[in-house]
């Protein structure tokens, strides 16, 4: 009989051979499932599988059909049709929370749940506009749970645009949605203290990746390289991050994407502790400030990931101006020649430090 795998209990077996885009099968025919073999159907995606009627020790499978309406954990980052990316996003966001909070709780991390999550945001390819300013729609209060699902998002970019395969991009994601799943370990009031930490609260938070890799270190599901750039995307290449201090000779691919990725979102977003900083003066930081930390190879790809500045492109600057870009700069883009609005006015943003990009103007500016 055919039944949905949600439905499948240790001691049923397969009645056919299950199949998912392979020439080989998953699970051969005859096979005893046990909670190991169908949390391995779940993690490929697969739906439903035929089966015998008996069990292994000769009771009756009677299935118990879930109502299709019903939501849980491995249902509700599920996309719609016609939904958004920005929709995908958000809902992405809450079921993420949900995934937190019974971490704190102290359940174990679902692969399945966690590839559920993502994989809709995967599906979408989001603009330029989209990417950079997902800060936007982040809060201090909710910043723990949007953090990570930004990072997952452009760790995933950042793949496609390196031409990894489709099952590399994947873990990858992961990797970034799950990077801080170990500040779960950590205690709650520090998520919402406002001001400085003090420099036990901060001892405590540098042990969130390896509290991280111990969550997933033994689940199914989860890549070495995944696990890799959950332990060390807060390395630098100097060796001056944590919590290991290795250097760019023991730095894993994974962490040196999730690094950039994490810093770019955690800086242009308002947090407890700090104030959010622009996306072009964030990025100009990155490339400039942070040489000799993070892979300068890997900030090249996101700035062509998250940017597209063009001479004609209106603009609004910090200082509240409207102005039209005039010549960009190779060398320092985020800094090119610009004309004021209604003025004959030219400035040169590469000599007028005070004066940073806002954001590229809508139409209607003008």
């Amino acid at each position: 009989m055919d039944v949905q795998v949600i439905d499948l209990k240790p001691g049923v077996i397969l009645q056919e051979d299950v199949y998912k885009k392979t020439n080989a099968p998953i699970m051969r025919k005859n096979t005893v499932l046990t909670e190991e073999r169908i949390h391995i159907l779940e993690l490929f995606f697969i739906d439903r599988v035929s089966v015998y009627n008996k069990t292994a020790d000769g009771y009756t499978f009677l299935p118990e059909h879930r109502n299709e309406t019903e939501t849980d954990e491995r249902s509700s980052g599920t996309e719609i049709e016609g939904d958004t990316f920005l929709d995908r996003y958000e809902r992405a966001v809450k079921q993420y929370k949900k995934m937190f909070q019974n971490w704190q709780g102290g359940l174990k991390v679902d692969a399945y749940a966690v590839r559920s999550l993502f994989l809709p945001l995967y599906e979408l390819e989001p603009t330029k506009k989209e990417l950079k300013n997902l800060s936007r729609y982040s809060t201090k209060a909710e910043y723990i749970y949007h953090h990570p699902v930004a990072v997952s998002i452009y760790s995933a970019m950042l793949g496609k645009r390196m031409n990894l395969s489709n099952g590399e991009i994947i873990q990858l994601g992961l990797s970034g949605l799950l990077s801080d799943c170990g500040m779960a370990k950590l205690p709650k009031y520090i998520f919402k203290k406002e001001g400085g930490l003090t420099a036990d609260e901060y001892t405590e938070i540098r042990k969130h990746p390896v509290y991280g890799y111990r969550m997933i270190e033994n689940v199914p599901g989860f890549s070495k390289a995944a696990m890799m750039g959950v332990l060390q995307h807060h390395e630098r290449e100097d060796g001056s991050g944590y919590p290991l201090q290795v250097n760019e000779t023991k730095l894993h691919f994974f962490a040196r994407v999730i690094a950039v990725a994490d810093m770019f979102h955690a800086l242009t977003s308002e947090r407890m502790y700090r104030s959010a900083k622009l996306p072009y003066e964030v990025l100009e930081a990155m490339k400039e400030e942070q040489f000799g930390q993070l892979d300068q190879q890997m900030i090249n790809h996101f700035i062509s990931l998250v940017t597209d500045l063009t001479d004609g492109q209106k603009i609004k600057l910090n200082s509240g101006e409207m102005a039209e870009i005039v010549l960009v700069n190779e060398e320092n883009p985020f800094r090119p020649v610009v004309q004021i609005e209604g003025s004959p006015k030219r400035i040169d943003l590469a000599a007028e430090q005070d004066l940073l990009i806002e954001e590229e103007a809508e139409e209607s500016y003008f």
